[in-house]
């Protein structure tokens, strides 16, 4: 899946410029229909040949291999196939496919209030089959719908009901589910950015480009980047936006995707003019108009035109910015009259499509006719077969039924004694350390102050002393309010204060405080949504917070990392934490029996939250750790 370049242009590019227009570098829809209109007709004689049974799987098919090239006729024909399934038992998931299709082809056209509509149906009906696929792409596209008509809350709650549901199918096994919910983080950010709330919009975006790596999906990674590079320039932070499309530019060269990189020439521009490295930002929106213009994509031409004029002002070259300006209005006017010319040529198609589906609905009817005599035949003898057959069916479903129930009590069972089991060792591990704390903080301490009080009170009893023996008493001194604070450092990591009476998040940064007491290692901490929702478990917050101890400690050991970035983001049914440094990273797969007895560790423990943890780490570009918890209402 490759993604428009509406989609992929920054945000300064599409506010600014296109001004909600949605005029593409295709030829004229007149032009395109004299092009493709063979294959139309092709594919309009092959289902006046066929069966009934199968036109309506054909109607759906033909709209999708037309809807690029042909947008009014597969709409037409997506619309002949939800008018057959209507009110016809057994045909709810056709039906179901008809509305989406209908539903994301208004969007493309612009038309959102029609594409809400044929979302929300298509919705219903997936929630009645209980199409946990079906409803999350149903949702994914109302996010985009509704964020398009500007209701920015209603679409963040799609976006959110989305990701819930494809966890659901990802969870239980459906593969399909796992890019539309990458995708899905990449909405919810959009909306978070509309709604001018970046640090969760930045989250959000880290999140769809964690899982579009791990999938290993270059279309919805390049998606992530160009959101995060357009992110980085609504904050005029050029540095980060050049990083990020430097990564779509490497992907989009890699793949020989030409129109690709004359919009990631053109982001990278930008960031460079941002910088005020103008020979660097003119010479890169050369190379956006080199390809585009080889492109005919003439849209992306007039971004460039006046890209460049306002560099030109902005480097008081006043004359070469009028050039271009100049420029950028003509070929604006342009698209715009091509823009009502394809509209009249669109509405001409339109009617010459009805007229020739007419005719061919008159040629299928007499078809019909002739292939009903026969159908009435065959049904009788098939008849007594089919019931003899579902007679046989229904016994061994039955029987598969009951084993399979079976096997799955034993499964539930095995797995609750597993969690039992796991949790009876961290909570006698909890009370270990709370003990342990205990006992060195009212036993030993108690004791080295009882030592300190009783050396003072000697000391000052020896009214007579000598300089050594001074020295010496100074040194037992020393001594003990050195164990003194060892013992209570001790006793406060085992069994932390600020855990048991602030949360989570209060004693992740007084941890944090303690490990970079000199500064010399930055660590940026983000904490979004533990002020909504109060307080975690104790013991999801304990488990939580040894995780989080011990991958900052391992980075302190190992990473040699200048830099940490640590996030924990609860959402309305998940917790994310995510632990980024850019040290010298490992390959997990060539680590020691003791490093990988510390990774297996993390796994058990979130494990036992009923979460994951996902490890993306290679020799020489840093470690990110991604842990993942749900939220049980």
């Amino acid at each position: 899946m490759r993604f428009s370049y509406f989609q992929r242009l920054s945000c300064l590019h599409i506010w600014l410029l296109l001004g909600g227009m949605t005029v593409g570098w295709r030829a004229p829809a007149a032009a395109q229909a004299a092009q493709t209109s063979p294959l139309a007709d092709s594919l309009n004689q092959r289902r006046v040949g066929a069966p009934d049974s199968a036109q309506v799987r054909l109607l759906l098919a033909d709209a999708n291999a037309l809807r690029g090239s042909e947008p009014a006729e597969a709409t037409r024909l997506a619309t002949l196939a939800l008018q057959q399934t209507q009110a016809k038992p057994g045909q709810e998931a056709r039906q179901q496919a008809a509305l989406l299709l209908l539903g994301r082809m208004a969007n493309g056209a612009g038309d959102f209030a029609a594409a809400a509509g044929h979302l929300l149906q298509a919705l219903r009906l997936a929630e009645q089959r209980q199409d946990l696929l079906g409803q999350g792409a149903a949702c994914l596209n109302l996010a985009s719908t509704n964020k398009n008509l500007r209701k920015l809350d209603l679409a963040l709650d799609y976006a959110r009901r989305a990701q819930r549901l494809l966890s659901q199918a990802v969870q239980a096994g459906d593969a399909r589910a796992a890019k539309p919910l990458a995708i899905s983080y990449n909405n919810s950010g959009t909306a978070l950015m509309e709604q001018d709330r970046l640090a969760a919009a930045r989250a959000e975006f880290r999140i769809c480009l964690q899982k579009a790596r791990a999938l290993g999906d270059s279309s919805v990674a390049v998606l992530a980047l160009y959101n995060l590079g357009g992110l980085a320039l609504k904050q005029k932070n050029g540095a980060e936006a050049y990083r990020y499309y430097r990564q779509t530019l490497a992907i989009d060269q890699a793949e020989g995707n030409e129109q690709g990189q004359a919009e990631s020439w053109l982001n990278l521009a930008d960031a460079l003019a941002l910088l005020r490295r103008t020979p660097e930002a003119e010479a890169a929106y050369q190379h956006a108009l080199q390809l585009s213009r080889r492109l005919h994509a003439l849209p992306v031409v007039r971004v460039v035109y006046n890209g460049l004029a306002t560099l030109y002002e902005a480097n008081g070259q006043p004359a070469k910015a009028l050039q271009w300006q100049r420029r950028f209005q003509l070929l604006n006017d342009s698209l715009f009259q091509e823009q009502s010319t394809q509209q009249v040529a669109e509405l001409q198609t339109k009617y010459d499509t009805e007229r020739k589906d007419a005719q061919n609905r008159l040629q299928a009817a007499q078809l019909r006719e002739q292939q009903q005599l026969i159908r009435r035949r065959n049904t009788l003898l098939w008849a007594g077969a089919l019931v003899a057959l579902l007679l046989a069916g229904l016994a061994y479903l039955l029987v598969g039924r009951r084993r399979l129930r079976r096997e799955v009590e034993f499964a539930q069972e095995r797995q609750h004694l597993e969690r039992l089991r796991a949790a009876a060792v961290l909570e006698a591990e909890e009370g270990e350390r709370r003990r342990i704390g205990s006992d060195l903080h009212d036993g030993v301490g108690q004791l080295l102050t009882a030592a300190k009080l009783n050396l003072h009170a000697l000391g000052q009893e020896l009214q007579v002393q000598t300089a050594g023996q001074q020295a010496m008493l100074q040194n037992a001194l020393d001594g003990v309010e050195d164990s003194f604070k060892e013992v209570r450092s001790i006793s406060h990591n085992l069994m932390p204060n600020a855990l048991i009476k602030r949360g989570l998040a209060q004693a992740v940064r007084d941890f944090l405080d303690k490990v970079t007491p000199d500064g010399r290692l930055k660590i940026n901490l983000e904490v979004v949504g533990l002020d909504r929702g109060g307080r975690l478990e104790p013991m999801v917050e304990n488990v939580l917070f040894r995780v989080i101890q011990e991958l900052v400690q391992n980075i302190l050991k190992h990473a040699r990392a200048t830099e940490i970035t640590l996030q924990i983001i609860r959402h309305a049914d998940e917790l994310t934490v995510l632990v980024e440094d850019n040290g010298v990273g490992f390959d997990p797969g060539a680590m020691g029996e003791e490093a990988g007895i510390g990774l297996k560790n993390i796994e058990s423990r979130m494990a036992y939250l009923g979460g994951r943890a996902d490890f993306d780490a290679a020799p020489g570009r840093g470690t990110t750790v991604t842990l993942e918890v749900p939220m049980v209402a």
